[in-house]
């Protein structure tokens, strides 16, 4: 029958005439001990980190001795013919209580092994490799490098764990990072290749099927009567049947899943560094990630990939597990053009979808164009005060009549006044009447996908003036976003995501 363990510390401070010990040093009885003078003995400071710092040692020890004893039990156990010995190399672990060892054992025959607890018991490591134990992912990852650069986080862990000698050092908190975020993306492609299989995509995300009820294009809005009273109540300072006739529908906000997506681009970091005495300019080199914020009843949750075409993959996945087919699909973005053609092409089985253009970028698209394409300041501004409240109306075609009435002499580029239009023509079908949404309640902004950028990403590089590797950057925002996504626990200790929406 299994035997319970039962885990009994006792720490004692008694008065000695022993010399003072800089280091704890382990005792006959398995026991640390250190001797300080008495004042640090009479220093509520001093004891404390005195106390601390015999303390780490002595459980890292007990563990790693505790540890040793169950792998020989377990080795001892086996009904296998053979001799057991001591494996020469330890098991190294790297913890919450900072890096130990202990001894595994095996069982061989002549030159075969027939059992290793290095192996068969305990997890099989690599000739540099440590196991890490998940209170060591939770500080190293979680509390440390999703938020503070790699030597920062390494200080701090530690420290905290009193082993600032043979702790764990930069480069290896980085590796560990990178392979963490790495299996984190691998598991997603995976699970998202499975679930699309199973509902009749390709693993790129592309629909196979001849499935019509996707097909279905009958949208569930907000009923008339209701749009016209909020539209009654605003100004007529415009047209209601106007506004009214935007082909931008209102969509029921309880069947609808609001879609945030957003593409950031990071400085890439070097594998080796330039040459300080090069004469030539190298061009900056970037990297591109791709973050989407999903969004319905109060529930959310966030994916990260390399590319716009694998996180579309991923949402699509994501749409099936949580059973949120047959919902608006109401996309928001900044109106880039890749962008929106990407999610038209792979959207293209779903009928009930529609991207809105985020009111910001609109604004700020209108102001970067009319300043290089109008003679001065004064005109731009006369100019944005008389198209953007036809724009926030859902007054596409009035704002593009008045840039083509433009006089001559007031413009200095007019491609650029011509681009604006081109522009407004082929977002003409993301650009809503925003006034009505607003009072109805509806979004009108893509800040909550851009806002998730920022944390899983941008935040951290441009806060601490760090570039990242292609791997470190989707390595960090991976576990970034199942630390948002509270799958965190989960990950670490079962390697599975339960790839849900969470409140």
């Amino acid at each position: 029958m299994p035997k319970n363990t039962k885990i009994r510390i006792k720490i004692e401070l008694v008065e000695t005439d022993d010399p003072i010990q800089d280091d704890p040093l382990k005792g006959s009885d398995g026991s640390f001990s250190l001797v300080v003078d008495e004042a640090k003995a009479i220093s509520i400071d001093q004891i404390e980190k005195s106390v601390l710092t015999a303390n780490w040692p002595a459980i890292r020890d007990a563990i790693g001795q505790h540890l040793t004893e169950v792998s020989k039990k377990k080795t001892q156990e086996k009904e296998i013919n053979g001799q057991i010995i001591d494996n020469t190399k330890p098991y190294r672990v790297d913890g919450e209580i900072g890096r130990f060892e202990f001894t595994t054992h095996s069982i061989v025959n002549k030159a075969d092994v027939l059992f290793n607890t290095g192996n068969d018991l305990f997890c099989t490591l690599g000739p540099k490799e440590f196991y890490k134990t998940v209170g060591y992912k939770e500080l190293a990852f979680i509390y440390g490098s999703t938020v503070k650069p790699y030597q920062v986080t390494t200080n701090w862990i530690n420290r905290l764990r009193y082993q600032m000698q043979n702790g764990t050092p930069n480069r290896t908190l980085q590796n560990n990072a990178e392979k963490e975020g790495s299996e984190l993306t691998n598991h997603i492609i995976e699970k998202s290749k499975t679930i699309l299989k199973d509902n009749g995509f390709a693993e790129n995300g592309e629909f196979q099927g001849n499935n019509t009820f996707h097909a279905n294009d009958n949208v569930v809005t907000i009923s008339n009567e209701r749009i016209l009273k909020f539209a009654g109540e605003m100004p007529n300072e415009y047209n209601i049947e106007e506004m009214l006739n935007n082909p931008v529908q209102y969509e029921e906000p309880d069947k609808t899943v609001q879609i945030s997506i957003d593409d950031v681009v990071v400085k890439k970091q070097n594998e080796k560094r330039e040459n300080p005495e090069s004469n030539g300019k190298s061009k900056k080199k970037r990297l591109s990630d791709t973050v989407t914020h999903i969004k319905k009843d109060g529930r959310s949750y966030t994916i990260v990939g390399y590319n716009t075409m694998q996180v579309l993959s991923f949402l699509i996945a994501f749409i099936f597990h949580n059973k949120l087919d047959g919902n608006r699909m109401q996309f928001f973005t900044d109106g880039h053009k890749v962008l929106n053609e990407a999610i038209l092409k792979r959207f293209s089985w779903y009928k009930n979808m529609g991207i809105i253009l985020d009111w910001y970028h609109l604004v700020k698209k209108c102001k970067e164009l009319l300043s290089m394409g109008m003679k001065g300041r004064v005109l731009r501004n006369q100019l944005l005060r008389e198209i953007m409240p036809l724009l926030w109306h859902g007054l596409t075609d009035r704002a593009i009549n008045y840039l083509t009435e433009i006089p001559t002499k007031n413009i200095r580029n007019q491609e650029k006044i011509d681009k604006l239009i081109s522009y407004f023509e082929k977002n003409r079908g993301s650009i809503p009447c925003y006034a009505i949404r607003k009072r109805l309640g509806l979004c009108n902004s893509s800040a909550i996908g851009e806002k998730m950028n920022d944390l899983l990403v941008s935040k951290r590089q441009k806060n601490n003036g760090m570039s990242w590797s292609k791997k470190g950057s989707i390595a960090l925002a991976s576990i970034t976003a199942i630390k948002r996504n509270k799958e965190s626990k989960n990950w670490f200790e079962k390697k599975e995501l339960e790839f849900k929406l969470a409140a």
